[in-house]
């Protein structure tokens, strides 16, 4: 077999930054588990007395009966976009990887991979909207919180990763098409 069919034939590895990238994000995903499940009581009791200082954003009244439900959810709030962020942090550091894994090894030219690759990049980021979500309930409710995660984090990375998988998909159906004509 000649030396250039060898390499041609070779399966290539993701860039090693990216490789980094998916593994910090797991990472996170992990620690962000470990948090979840080993300090629930004090992430809702820190998000409850939080919401306590801001109880116009809530509807909090004062009168402790009525208002502990309404901190029982801020709590169980929290703990979902902390648990969504762990689920997406493991989801899109897995997905990223493979279908990076998939643009190296495919016959497009370096410029495409390039872009490619960092456009998919972007799904990296979109878990944190999660986080911040988190971060911010306690703050800015629920939907304060889900806007500013939307507009961060949401859209801009969540949205370039669309648009980058959908150009993977057009870009590879090009290649093979052209692969099958040649």
């Amino acid at each position: 077999m000649s030396e250039s069919l060898e390499k041609r034939s070779m399966v290539k590895l993701p860039p090693p930054w990216l490789t980094l990238l998916c593994l910090a994000l797991f990472g996170f995903g992990e620690l962000a588990g470990a948090v979840l499940g080993g300090l629930p009581q004090p992430i809702m009791a820190a998000a409850q007395a939080e919401a306590l200082t801001h109880p116009d954003v809530h509807g909090l009244s004062g009168v402790a009966d009525i208002d502990r439900t309404i901190l029982e959810g801020i709590g169980s709030e929290v703990l979902a976009r902390v648990h969504t962020f762990h689920l997406h942090s493991h989801g899109l550091a897995l997905v990223v990887f493979l279908l990076s894994f998939i643009v190296v090894n495919a016959g497009f030219t370096d410029r495409v991979k390039r872009v490619l690759t960092a456009a998919l990049c972007a799904g990296l980021a979109y878990p944190f909207g999660w986080l911040t979500m988190a971060l911010a309930v306690p703050v800015l409710g629920k939907s304060g919180a889900f806007r500013l995660a939307e507009r961060w984090f949401f859209i801009p990375f969540g949205g370039g990763f669309l648009a980058a998988v959908w150009a993977l998909i057009a870009a590879y159906a090009v290649y093979q098409w052209r692969a099958r004509r040649a």
